[in-house]
């Protein structure tokens, strides 16, 4: 009796559980090995895409950092050369030209940090004996500087 009621459970839970889990034919077996072989050539698509977008985005990073290096050097050489002149003298109209010909030769040591730079070629011209000729070139030195960074930012 027991070996009865044991083979009766079995065979209600095989029924039950090949009903759960219903068997594929071989044409809906093939379909999915399709749709997967698929779907994996996608993926190999898709990571190799987002491969070469990140080569990308290292490529834009290191162009910036050329960039953020080569604004900073301007932006390192116009803060020393305005620091020349005093702003108790500026306020009261009055430019400082000795005090800038007294920086001259520091401001050519910095201006070498400027990549192709025509800033030394007005620095030269800065004299004590031409004050005229000093504020121009003061002046025409800035003007240069901050052309070079536009470039560079554009």
């Amino acid at each position: 009796m027991v070996k009865k009621i044991l083979i009766g459970v079995l065979m209600t839970l095989s029924l039950l559980f090949t009903s759960c889990y219903p068997e594929l034919s071989v044409q809906q077996y093939d379909k999915l090995k399709e749709d997967l072989v698929a779907l994996d050539a996608k993926r190999a698509e898709l990571e190799a895409e987002v491969a070469s977008l990140k080569a990308d985005i290292v490529e834009l990073q290191a162009a910036q950092q050329v960039t953020n290096a080569e604004t900073r050097a301007y932006i390192v050489f116009l803060e020393r050369m305005v620091s020349t002149q005093s702003s108790a003298r500026i306020l009261t109209g009055e430019f400082d030209v000795q005090s800038l010909v007294n920086s001259k030769d520091r401001l050519i040591e910095t201006a070498g940090d400027l990549k192709g730079s025509k800033v030394t070629y007005f620095l030269e011209l800065m004299d004590s004996e031409n004050e005229s000729q000093t504020v121009a070139a003061y002046y025409k030195t800035i003007e240069y500087c901050f052309k070079e960074m536009k470039k560079i930012l554009e």
